[in-house]
């Protein structure tokens, strides 16, 4: 199985590929307090990265300015406590063709909308959410670096506190060596742990330096 979804993968990397070596696109750059219109897009399969998204928008949000949020599930089923939640949308592993490119129309509206500036504040590489960043009209995009992605316009590397998380994390094991009947409970707080800290740390450094950079 595992073969089929890596060639799949290859069918879509080279579609995309095409697609970034063939469009022309001219970026203008706007900071946060400019942008009227903000597009955001992030890896919702963990339910804690919602309750902080909900709270950037909370920040973000005043009279003139509109902002679209849009939820990446990596599961076939969405979660019961995304349904019907206002300014968010979300698709899941259903929505996605045979290469994995999303297909459903609230992904289309979102990549048809000419955001003043995209926010991809996915910790990982998800190829449904690189289709949609590479693919949206929006004017300006940032996000986390990735030596494999060429279409945002400003990126944060988060490597290093993700190898300072690694550390501490591999400290805590050594000390609990042994220790193995709470292991799997244990093992799902620090995953979440490490979701809110990068999740947060991603944002905090895009809002700063799309605050103060000049054009």
């Amino acid at each position: 199985m595992k073969i089929v979804d890596n060639f799949k993968l290859i069918v879509g990397e080279r579609m995309l590929m095409n697609h970034q070596k063939n469009k022309v696109r001219l970026a203008a750059f706007y900071t946060i307090n400019e942008a009227k219109n903000i597009g955001i897009i992030y890896n919702a399969t963990e339910f804690v990265s919602f309750e902080i998204i909900k709270n950037l928008v909370k920040n973000l949000s005043h009279d003139t300015r509109k902002i679209s949020v849009l939820g990446y599930v990596n599961s076939k089923n969405l979660i019961d406590n995304y349904l019907y939640r206002k300014g968010f949308d979300f698709f899941s592993r259903n929505d996605l063709n045979w290469y994995f490119k999303p297909i459903s129309q609230v992904v289309d509206q979102f990549i048809r909308e000419p955001f003043d500036l995209l926010i991809n504040l996915s910790l990982d590489d998800h190829y449904p959410i690189r289709y949609i960043t590479s693919f949206s009209s929006a004017v300006f995009k940032a996000g986390r670096y990735s030596p494999d992605d060429t279409c945002l316009d400003f990126m944060i590397d988060i490597e290093k506190e993700k190898l300072a998380m690694r550390t501490v994390h591999e400290e805590v094991e050594k000390q609990h060596l042994g220790k193995s009947e709470n292991n799997d409970i244990e093992a799902g707080i620090e995953k979440k742990t490490e979701t809110e800290i990068l999740l947060n740390f991603l944002i905090n450094q895009l809002i700063h330096y799309l605050s103060i950079l000049k054009k």
